[in-house]
């Protein structure tokens, strides 16, 4: 039995008095990160809201590959270093800040791994040498952070990106948007070493099993697009027109239990935001209805530490989640995404379209 419309979304409301809060903090950690920079740093941080090639310069992949704009952490003091950090805690969660800090400092973790796997190649192996070059990637402080417009003012905001990592803010009229926001980890789960059983990005996973272990057979036909992995499907960099083709079953498909299953995934994506984006993004994605909503899955349906994708869908949402190969025969690696194809970057409320360029 389908739950009622007014039941079926059980959420706080948007509070304009919270949310006004939210922005002035928002605003004075920002501007007080550019004050602690120099004229020289300020300049490489500062951009404008119509600057496309910055705002879309994101990446999940290594910066040598995907080079950025902005001002990158390794030149950065401890003073404004805790001002970066402060900045980024003042417009997330608790939890979306733990899970940001946390894919930052996992960086080194990659780094130590990879640097004991080129130690173990003989010196006459030509792959050593590249090898070498190629770890600089992985550098906790190869973080980079670029300002928008003025925090002043009534439409501003930033990017942080990195290896794994972007997450972009924008304000506009006291609204705030937090779309795209990229992470990922490699190894997803650390296999060896002091920090072996430390795991990044698990409970995205585990609310989608345990959605995808509630379906029956007829709603699993629904939602199984494939019994293989397609990652040109998944919405990184340059794929904002992969929202066009709907796959998967309707929430409306699903039973009440089912939908607060539904609901608990949104939940785990929405809640790296602070409460008062989270709850403008929530009352975007209810307005569109449950008709408009969809889960769907690639990849076998019995294999978590498999190869395999999952897709959260709606006019106003959009969430992927993939295993990739990790280098040593296994799956954990890990990518996922949360865009809103109405209003990346805040680009409804801004009224400008931002491009992205296509990566590999």
């Amino acid at each position: 039995m389908a739950l009622p419309a007014t039941q079926a979304w059980a959420h706080d409301p948007v509070v304009p008095e919270l949310e006004a809060m939210r922005v002035a903090d928002m605003q004075g950690a920002t501007l007080a990160f550019l004050g602690t920079l120099t004229d020289e740093q300020r300049e490489k941080a500062s951009s404008t809201l119509g600057d496309n090639a910055t705002r879309t310069s994101w990446s999940n992949l290594p910066v040598s590959m995907a080079p950025r704009s902005g001002l990158v952490v390794a030149e950065m003091s401890p003073e404004q270093r805790r001002a970066l950090h402060a900045m980024m805690a003042s417009a997330l969660s608790s939890q979306g800040y733990l899970k940001s800090a946390t894919i930052m400092w996992h960086e080194d973790v990659l780094r130590a791994m990879f640097d004991a796997m080129v130690a173990t190649m003989p010196d006459s192996d030509p792959r050593k040498a590249q090898a070498l070059g190629f770890a600089d990637n992985y550098d906790s402080e190869k973080y980079f952070v670029s300002v928008f417009g003025d925090p002043r003012g009534e439409e501003w905001g930033w990017l942080v990106t990195g290896h794994h990592f972007a997450v972009n803010f924008t304000v506009s009229g006291g609204k705030i948007a937090f779309t795209p926001m990229f992470l990922g980890a490699n190894p997803q789960i650390v296999q060896e070493g002091r920090y072996a059983g430390w795991q990044l990005l698990q409970h995205e996973s585990d609310r989608a099993w345990a959605l995808l272990g509630s379906l029956d057979d007829d709603q699993l036909a629904q939602a199984v697009v494939a019994a293989e992995v397609d990652t040109a499907v998944f919405a990184g960099p340059g794929k904002q027109e992969s929202h066009q083709q709907a796959f998967g079953i309707t929430a409306s498909d699903l039973n009440p239990v089912q939908r607060r299953l539904l609901d608990g995934l949104l939940d785990e994506y929405l809640g790296d935001a602070s409460d008062e984006a989270a709850a403008r993004q929530r009352a975007s994605i209810e307005a569109d209805g449950l008709d408009t909503l969809r889960f769907a899955w690639w990849g076998p349906t019995d294999q978590p530490r498999g190869r395999y994708m999952f897709r959260v869908q709606g006019p106003s949402v959009l969430i992927d989640y993939v295993r990739e190969p990790s280098g040593d025969g296994a799956h954990n690696h890990v990518h996922s995404i949360m865009r809103d194809p109405s209003n990346d970057y805040g680009s409804d409320w801004l009224r400008r379209h931002y491009h992205e360029a296509h990566q590999e």
